[in-house]
C-alpha cells in the first residue's frame, strides 16, 4: 500500500510539472521600431537593459524596420492577425493607422494614470485620432527643426546671427553671402542649401513657411484643402524665392537632406535646416559615424526659424510613438515597456543620447543635458514654436503618396526654369494640389 501510494504521488509530481504546474517562462515581445540610431537595435538594447533586469519575466525581440518599407508594413500588421506587440509609429502616420481600427485603445489606461500632463504638449498632440478624443499610443522622441548657420561665415562678413530672425534679414544675409564668393579650405560656399523632390521630407521642409505665412494644408474643421489660399501661396512663393535669387544650388534640388546635411558639414553650404540629429553628427567623432573632426563642425551656431512678416514664428515638430496592436495577446508586458521607454527619465535621456531627438517626457525633456548645452536649448526653444499635421485618416496617404508627386512636379518645373517660375504658376499647381487633397478627404 504504502508502495502503491509513493507510485502516486511520483506520478501526480511529473503529471503537475508536465501540465505546467511550476513557474511559466517569461513572455517574449516582439517589437518594431526605425532606423532612430547608427546601431538601432543594440542601442534600443542598451536602454531596455536596466528595465529588463528589474523584470525578467519580460524578453524583447526588437526587429528595425526601415522607414522606405514601413508603411506598407504597418498597413500590412494592420489588417492582419500577424502583429508585434509594441510598434513604433511616426506622429504623422497616427492618425491613419489608428483608423485602421488595428491598435489598442489606451484612454482608459492613460486617463486613470494621469499621463497627459507627464508629456510635453507637442508630442501629444497625435497620440489618436483628431477630435476623437481617444488615445492609441504614447509619445516616445519629439523631432523639431532649426537653422544651422557657418560662424565663420558670418563672422568673415561681419554679420551677426541676430540678422537670421526674420525673413527679410534672412533674405539680406544670403544675399550678402552670395555677392560674397566665399572659398574656404578649398570649397566655395554657398549661400543655403535645401532639398528639392527627391526627399521624404518634401512636407516637413515647406510646412513652416506655409504656416507663417499665415497658411495651411486643410482648415480647421479638416473638412477640406485651403493649400491654394493667398496665404499659402505667399509662404510657399518666399521659400521658392531662395531658388530664383540664386542663394541654392540647383544641384540641391536633386538632393536629399542627408545629401544637404552631408555638404553642409563637408562646408558647401552656408545655411541649412535640419533636426537634432544632425546636431549630434557633428558632435561625434568619425569612428562614432560623426563629423566633429571636421572644419565646419568647429564653425557653426544655431537658431531658431525667422519670424514671418506677420509677427509668426513656426517650425515642423513631429516625432514617433509607441502603440499596441489589438491582437496582441501580451498588452500588459507591452505596457510596462511602453510606459518605461516613454516615461522613465534615465530612458528617455539615455534614448535622446543615442538618437539626437529630443525626450517627450517633461521630467526628461527639463534635465539640464538639454537645457544647458547652448546648441541643445536652441531645439529645446524650438518646440514651443513647432507644429505638426492634424491626425487625420487621409494624411499619411497625403504624406507619402500625394504631397511627393505633386510638390516633385512643382520642384521639376523650378529646376526646369527657376527664373521664370513665378506665383501665377505656382498658384496652378497648387490648385491642382488642393484639387486632389479634397478628392482623397471626400473618399470612404
Amino acid at each position: 500500500m504504502k508502495r502503491l501510494a509513493a507510485v502516486l504521488l511520483v506520478m501526480l509530481m511529473m503529471l503537475s510539472a508536465g501540465c505546467g504546474g511550476g513557474k511559466s517562462g517569461p513572455v517574449t515581445l516582439k517589437m518594431w521600431i526605425m532606423p532612430n540610431s547608427q546601431e538601432p537595435v543594440n542601442d534600443l538594447q542598451s536602454v531596455l537593459a536596466p528595465f529588463l533586469k528589474a523584470n525578467p519575466d519580460i524578453k524583447i525581440d526588437i526587429v528595425s524596420l526601415d522607414w522606405g518599407s514601413a508603411w506598407s508594413k504597418l498597413t500590412t500588421a494592420a489588417t492582419s492577425s500577424d502583429v508585434p506587440d509594441i510598434v513604433q509609429i511616426g506622429s504623422t502616420w497616427m492618425g491613419a493607422i489608428a483608423s485602421m481600427g488595428a491598435l489598442d485603445d489606451i484612454t482608459d489606461r492613460f486617463t486613470s494614470e494621469n499621463l497627459k500632463n507627464k508629456y510635453v504638449p507637442l508630442s501629444i498632440s497625435n497620440i489618436g485620432i483628431a477630435k476623437a478624443g481617444k488615445a492609441f499610443s504614447l509619445p516616445w522622441v519629439v523631432d523639431v527643426r532649426a537653422l544651422f548657420f557657418r560662424t565663420d561665415v558670418l563672422s568673415q562678413l561681419k554679420i551677426s546671427p541676430r540678422e537670421l530672425d526674420t525673413w527679410q534679414s534672412l533674405d539680406g544675409v544670403l544675399n550678402k553671402i552670395k555677392k560674397a564668393n566665399l572659398v574656404i579650405n578649398g570649397k566655395k560656399v554657398a549661400p543655403l542649401g535645401i532639398t528639392g523632390k527627391n526627399d521624404w521630407n518634401i512636407i516637413h521642409n515647406i510646412a513652416p513657411w506655409i504656416w507663417m505665412a499665415g497658411g495651411s494644408f486643410i482648415d480647421n474643421d479638416l473638412t477640406k484643402s485651403n493649400v491654394a489660399s493667398k496665404a499659402s501661396i505667399d509662404g510657399f512663393d518666399y521659400y521658392v524665392d531662395f531658388v530664383r535669387k540664386g542663394y541654392v544650388p540647383i544641384s540641391c534640388l536633386e538632393q536629399n537632406t542627408a545629401q544637404i546635411s552631408s555638404g553642409f558639414n563637408n562646408g558647401l553650404y552656408a545655411i541649412y535646416f535640419d533636426g537634432p540629429y544632425a546636431l549630434r553628427t557633428l558632435t561625434l567623432p568619425p569612428e562614432r559615424g560623426g563629423s566633429s573632426n571636421l572644419p565646419v563642425a568647429k564653425n557653426f551656431g544655431l537658431c531658431v526659424y525667422p519670424r514671418s512678416p506677420s509677427g509668426k514664428r513656426i517650425t515642423y515638430g513631429g516625432g514617433s510613438n509607441l502603440a499596441m496592436f489589438k491582437a496582441s495577446r501580451n498588452k500588459d508586458a507591452a505596457w510596462r515597456v511602453i510606459k518605461y521607454l516613454s516615461l522613465n527619465k534615465d530612458a528617455q535621456i539615455a534614448y535622446a543620447q543615442l538618437t539626437g531627438f529630443l525626450p517627450a517626457s517633461k521630467e526628461a525633456f527639463g534635465d539640464p543635458y538639454f537645457r544647458n548645452d547652448p546648441y541643445r536649448k536652441v531645439f529645446v526653444d524650438s518646440v514651443q514654436y513647432a507644429r505638426n499635421y492634424p491626425a487625420i485618416e487621409r494624411w499619411a496617404q497625403l504624406e507619402t503618396v500625394v504631397f511627393p508627386r505633386r510638390l516633385g512636379i512643382i520642384w521639376n518645373k523650378i529646376v526646369e526654369n527657376p527664373v521664370g517660375f513665378k506665383k501665377p504658376q505656382l498658384q496652378e499647381e497648387l490648385n491642382l494640389l488642393q484639387d486632389e487633397i479634397n478628392t482623397l478627404l471626400r473618399s470612404k
